[in-house]
């Protein structure tokens, strides 16, 4: 892919990416829970672009969220990103899975990395009660992610 080519979808995914964000931060579902759609253009870059690309729209994401949604936004999102980005590059360069098998742990990945920063935000563990919900809910986005993906993905090959 040429350079100006690469630049391009890396803006459009980072565009992307902040957009759907900004989108499911508006849809009303119970605990915080979202549906991770914002991570499909992550998942994109990693797999058509590179691992220093996708890295960067994640980043570049919670730098969003940061002037969108305030610093307690940005720690989540960052901690949550940050881990389900590592976790989906490992599983992506080390393995055969799925983007649907990626994606859910990326997403469990994700909430891990969100109870984590809740807990340094509140200042104890009691959240940890939420994680078997977290878990739940992570599987049912995940699996509806990578799937997004899989249908989309063979349209945005072609578009190269």
């Amino acid at each position: 892919m040429k350079k100006s080519y690469k630049a391009a979808y890396s803006g459009i995914m980072l565009a992307l990416s902040a957009g759907i964000s900004a989108a499911e931060s508006l849809i009303p579902l119970p605990l915080g829970v979202k549906p991770g759609f914002s991570n499909i253009p992550v998942m994109f870059a990693l797999s058509e672009l590179n691992a220093g690309i996708s890295f960067s729209i994640c980043l570049l994401k919670s730098v969003f969220v940061l002037f969108t949604r305030g610093t307690t936004a940005f720690f989540m999102s960052f901690t949550g990103g940050i881990l389900a980005f590592c976790v989906m590059l490992l599983v992506y360069k080390k393995s055969k899975a799925s983007f649907v098998v990626i994606s859910i742990l990326g997403s469990l990945a994700h909430n891990t990395g969100q109870i984590i920063a809740a807990c340094f935000i509140m200042g104890n563990t009691v959240i940890f009660a939420y994680l078997p919900m977290l878990i739940i809910s992570g599987i049912i986005a995940g699996t509806a992610t990578g799937l997004v993906l899989k249908i989309i993905l063979p349209i945005l090959r072609r578009n190269k």
